[in-house]
């Protein structure tokens, strides 16, 4: 990794014009009100995120009253459609970080081609996950731990929705594109559009609603494929109008810049492989809960739903300082990223710990809304236990979420591979073994160690990002 001259090296060897130039912040932040400017990037993205959980939230509510087995099996699922986010979250830190520099270097028309190879590498990587969800997704959630009927239902919901990965790769690498030029609200309107098609068709198909057929588990699947068909084409055709800071140009070859590649790969795969770990990680920490029956594993689904929507703010508040950061070292102020991260954390500390209040509090009325069937009252109960559990671990998902994205944002994904590695495999997956296992703490035991995980993430985070390397990388 190369390195920046700071900024002031940068100033005393420039006349004053192009010194006036470097220093004023980039047009998407306001100096003089950065809470401003974060909130603006922001609440766009916790819209987004909290459309796209309810996508996966929606399904498990609507399944859920199918019984724990159609439950089990659907939230199994869901765990392979996370391990297929790595190469996902890949593009998409890659081109927010380039993207980022480029619009914050007032360099805007060098992004379109990290755009170009954001959505041929999508495509791309969306049609792999989408075969193998296909042909090894029944194995997959055999290697889970998941029980016959779960699996059976798990492999239905797997086929059906593989036809619309290749435009949720899209959607993803679309909207963090726009979110690197500092336009969060095109991503959110299309998040909006894609919950709300899934809600529309997967309860249509899943009642069988006249004239359509009753589908069950199928139904679900095929709602999140259909919902991912429309929000793939808006998203192509919005960068195809002409009308975004960004612009795709389909008329035109698909050219795949090979330099532009390189910069993305560098910087994007750690992140993608941080992701591909964290999934491995995660299958393990599920097999272990598996082992504990399909009552505490259809428990421990569809709490994961459920909290999945308290990391809304925190990621939000995450992709804005990556936002931030990229933009802020793209105009050579590593001074302003830096304060800006501090504020995004302030207020990320801010809305966690009141989320983690109202689980701790209200964790077992919610968990009854998303449970039917079999044995309810006990995946209830478990619900709320593991509710109450995780809101301890509120305020370290505030400064792991924010610290990270800052991370990301300046390039440095090699750091948080490096941090999110080693404590998921250490500090999460034995404790989870003993707690649960071998002390009989059962769900709430293996919770518990996900809790430490966290907390022990955030501070190692914290002292990586006090070094301030992170202001030293060129991207």
């Amino acid at each position: 990794m190369g390195r920046t001259c700071p900024v002031s090296d940068v100033l005393a060897t420039m006349p004053a014009e192009a010194a006036d130039t470097v220093a004023a912040p980039p047009a998407a932040i306001d100096e003089s009100n950065l809470i401003g400017s974060v909130v603006r990037l922001a609440w766009p993205v916790v819209v987004q995120q909290v459309s796209f959980s309810l996508v996966l939230l929606v399904d498990t509510a609507l399944v859920g009253h199918l019984g724990e087995d159609a439950l089990a099996g659907v939230r199994l699922a869901g765990q392979i459609f996370w391990f297929s986010q790595a190469g996902m979250i890949a593009i998409g830190v890659g081109s927010t970080a380039i993207i980022a520099r480029y619009v914050g270097g007032n360099q805007p028309e060098r992004a379109s081609p990290a755009l170009r190879n954001a959505i041929l590498m999508a495509l791309a990587w969306g049609l792999l996950v989408a075969l193998g969800m296909w042909f090894i997704g029944s194995w997959s959630l055999g290697v889970l731990g998941a029980e016959e009927e779960a699996r059976h239902q798990g492999t239905v919901y797997l086929k059906a929705a593989a036809i619309g990965m290749p435009f949720w790769s899209l959607i993803y690498a679309g909207g963090a594109c726009l979110q690197g030029a500092g336009d969060t609200r095109t991503p959110m309107a299309i998040g909006v559009l894609v919950n709300a098609a899934n809600i529309i068709i997967a309860y249509t198909l899943i009642n069988g609603v006249d004239p359509f057929p009753q589908l069950d588990v199928l139904g679900s699947g095929a709602g999140f494929s259909g919902a991912a068909i429309i929000g793939g084409t808006v998203m192509l055709a919005v960068l195809a109008s002409g009308t975004r800071v960004l612009s795709w140009h389909p008329w035109e070859a698909p050219r795949f810049a090979t330099t532009e590649a390189r910069r993305l790969v560098n910087i994007g795969a750690p992140a993608g492989i941080e992701q591909f770990q964290f999934n491995i990680a995660f299958m393990a920490y599920t097999r272990i809960i598996a082992s504990l029956g399909t009552t505490a594993l259809a428990a421990h689904g569809v709490t994961l739903a459920i909290q999945s929507l308290t990391f809304n703010v925190g990621f939000a508040l995450s992709v804005a300082t990556s936002a931030l950061v990229g933009q802020s070292l793209g105009a050579h102020r590593p001074d302003l990223a830096e304060r800006a991260t501090y504020v995004t954390l302030r207020y990320s500390l801010l809305f966690m710990i009141g989320l983690g209040a109202v689980l701790m509090t209200l964790g077992g009325p919610i968990t009854d809304i998303f449970v039917g069937g079999e044995n309810a009252g006990e995946v209830v109960d478990i619900g709320r236990k593991l509710l109450f559990v995780f809101a301890f671990a509120m305020p370290g998902l505030a400064i792991s979420l924010t610290l990270s994205g800052a991370l990301r944002g300046a390039g440095d994904t090699r750091a948080v591979l490096l941090i999110t590695a080693g404590t998921t495999w250490i500090v999460r997956l034995v404790p989870a073994y003993l707690l649960a296992i071998t002390f009989g703490l059962g769900v709430p035991g293996a919770w518990i160690a996900a809790v430490i995980d966290i907390n022990t993430r955030a501070l190692l985070m914290f002292l990586r990002f006090r070094q301030g390397r992170w202001k030293e990388i060129k991207v």
